[in-house]
């Protein structure tokens, strides 16, 4: 070890270490009285002397220390992370899969047409152009026009002839989706409208098409937001049309977005790197899977592994020696690999997820993974305003909320009620609050309100959209 890169590190020299030195060297080469005082012209002259000797000092210390990524910011904790192969997360869009449908027999729609997330107003592009064809689509979706209905209607479906039969009634799309159920398609109502598809297979619809009614054609596109940073699309949140563009009538994403993020911080990067570099000691352990995951697969949010090595089924349903990958975001192709790549040998991936994969060998692998379950958030406020201060109104408050919960509510977090104050009081005239809060399965649910924790399993997640968020002046 040298003189000053000992044991414990760079020594470095402070200001008034570099001072002496220099008073020191200068008294050597002129003598005992060679004048040093501060406030004489060579004491100020020292001064400088010292602290650019000082600054040199500092700068020496930050290179040496930018090697140890517990001490590393900026770019040298970039280079620090990148010898464990990890490069920082730069700021993403959230991304959805949303049917674009069309009134047309056919159409293109193109690249860059817009749609719109309704809460909070914020636009969507679609990645590139998707081609729809009435007779031939992933999804048809029916709508009644509110007329009143006096004659019978057939529908030449792909998978067979359906006849709506003569009612005055005002909507006739609660017995059509039965009839189409009989027929051998599956229906279900969507925003109002009844959503036709078949399973493993395309669906259409021919000839003449029935008075009364709108039927929209939709094919599968990618949408991604014009703005970076954190974001999220839940199901039917992309359920409006921007603009004008010929063919291009109607939108909705039957799944969850992927989340969008900002970009990452030197803490969550230090803090994803050790904890790689831990877990890839291991190759095959429930950690070390995780870690690949997260690291390795672009728009991954979160990612959990539990394995099941009895000889007997668990309580959550896992087959003996089989392990359950839970990730949030993410591609489900890439995902597959990345856990086809990383699985121990022998043991069994399971899940709700199943994708099939091709090896390094060129054969087919069904590689199954799950999607954590989105369970959805009512919260219900009463609340007194401060008069000293001015309240901005209940959007804003509205909104303050929801940004805090797209960042609390995690896979596997649970909703407690008190928690919410973080989001409310960080607006300007709020004053004291009473909250309650409901978790139901489906959207369509009634809401149960409680004061008290509501647990969320590990494989769940809870959502909230401004709609489920009800607001009420106390009296």
């Amino acid at each position: 070890m040298g003189t000053y890169v000992t044991e414990s590190g760079l020594k470095r020299k402070t200001l008034q270490e570099c001072r002496a030195e220099i008073e020191n060297a200068l008294k050597q080469a002129f003598g005992p009285s060679f004048e040093t005082s501060a406030d004489s012209p060579n004491g100020l002259l020292i001064s400088q002397l010292a602290l650019g000797f000082s600054n040199a000092w500092e700068l020496a210390f930050e290179v040496f220390a930018s090697r140890d990524p517990a001490q590393a910011v900026g770019v040298s904790l970039d280079f620090a992370a990148a010898l464990n192969g990890i490069t920082r997360q730069s700021a993403r869009a959230c991304s959805v899969n949303a049917v674009a449908f069309t009134l047309d027999s056919s159409a293109t729609i193109p690249q860059g047409a817009t749609a719109i997330r309704t809460r909070g107003n914020l636009d969507f592009t679609l990645d590139s152009s998707v081609t729809v064809s009435r007779s031939s689509c992933e999804k048809l979706m029916i709508e009644d026009d509110g007329s009143q209905k006096n004659t019978d209607y057939v529908f030449h479906f792909t998978f067979g002839d359906v006849t709506l039969n003569n009612s005055t009634e005002q909507s006739n799309l609660y017995r059509l989706r039965q009839l189409i159920i009989v027929a051998g398609g599956k229906a279900e109502f969507y925003g109002g409208r009844l959503a036709v598809w078949v399973d493993g297979s395309t669906v259409g619809i021919t000839g003449q098409l029935p008075d009364d009614f709108n039927i929209y054609a939709g094919n599968t596109g990618s949408f991604t937001a014009v703005t970076e940073g954190l974001q999220t699309c839940d199901i039917g949140e992309l359920d409006a049309v921007s603009g004008s563009v010929t063919g291009f009538d109607a939108v909705y994403n039957f799944v969850v977005g992927v989340p969008g993020r900002d970009a990452e911080t030197d803490e969550e990067l230090r803090v994803r790197r050790a904890i790689y570099a831990q877990s890839i000691k291991s190759c095959g352990t429930d950690p070390s899977i995780e870690a690949h995951l997260l690291n390795d697969v672009q728009g991954v949010t979160a990612a959990s592994v539990t394995s099941n090595r009895n000889m007997t089924t668990d309580n959550e349903g896992r087959p003996p020696k089989s392990f359950e990958a839970l990730v949030g975001g993410g591609e489900d192709y890439d995902v597959a690999m990345c856990v086809w790549k990383n699985q121990p040998s022998g043991i069994q991936p399971y899940g709700n997820t199943s994708v099939e994969i091709v090896d390094e060998d060129g054969d087919r692998q069904m590689i199954s993974f799950s999607r954590p379950r989105a369970k959805y958030l009512w919260v219900r406020i009463t609340y007194r305003l401060y008069d000293e201060e001015t309240f901005p109104g209940v959007e804003t408050l509205k909104a303050a909320i929801l940004q805090w919960a797209d960042i609390e509510y995690n896979i596997g977090k649970d909703v407690i009620p008190d928690r919410i104050y973080q989001g409310i009081y960080g607006v300007p005239g709020v004053g004291q609050c009473s909250i309650e809060v409901a978790l139901t399965e489906n959207l369509t649910d009634s809401p149960n309100y409680v004061t008290d924790t509501i647990p969320v399993s590990s494989t769940d997640y809870a959502v909230l959209s401004t709609d489920r968020i009800t607001l009420t002046p106390a009296t």
